[in-house]
């Protein structure tokens, strides 16, 4: 009966940061309207080759969809970008060293 009273209710999904969508915050929305616009240079350049506007809709989808995708943050608050960013990093520490053992005789 005494175990009851110290019990603390502890409110679930509490978001510390603002969120328009579930997982796309601020910050998402910035990094997702900078490769929208990368995307609208690499647009018009295709577009001064082909003259096909179809495809540059086509690649600005795939851009920005992409970029949505990867930087939608999940309930553990990672995101695909962040897992490829660590997977590099940690890639790119490690070292290999070759030895090689001579045995005495």
């Amino acid at each position: 009966m005494d175990d009851e009273k110290y019990q603390i209710n502890i409110p679930a999904n509490v978001k510390v940061r603002t969120e328009l969508i579930n997982g796309i915050g601020i910050k998402e929305l910035i990094t997702i309207g900078i490769a929208g616009t990368i995307s609208v240079f690499i647009d018009l350049f295709i577009y001064a080759v082909t003259n096909n506007y179809l495809i540059c809709l086509i690649v600005f989808g795939i851009v920005t969809g992409f970029t949505f995708i990867a930087v939608m943050k999940d309930k553990n608050n990672s995101c695909i970008a962040d897992m490829i960013k660590n997977m590099y990093q940690f890639f790119r520490g490690q070292k290999y060293f070759e030895f090689d053992i001579e045995e005495k005789k």
